[in-house]
């Protein structure tokens, strides 16, 4: 059974993914400058749960048929 979304449901979500993208670009920018052991440790963390976050929404959209 496909999910149809209304638009502005498509729209919250295009904008949801697009938020989660700038901010696992801006972590992975900012990393390599990170020197405290624990935060460094802490910002990967972050990164990969962001990761996750998107690859989530991603199989969302594949399985509503948004991406084909």
């Amino acid at each position: 059974m496909m999910l149809t979304l209304a638009p502005h449901e498509t729209l919250e979500l295009h904008e949801l993914l697009r938020s989660e993208v700038l901010t696992a670009k801006k972590l992975k920018a900012t990393i390599p400058m990170i020197q405290d052991p624990d935060l460094k440790t802490a910002t990967t963390n972050c990164l990969n749960a962001r990761m996750r976050k998107i690859n989530d929404i991603q199989q969302f959209c594949q399985s509503t048929g948004m991406l084909q």
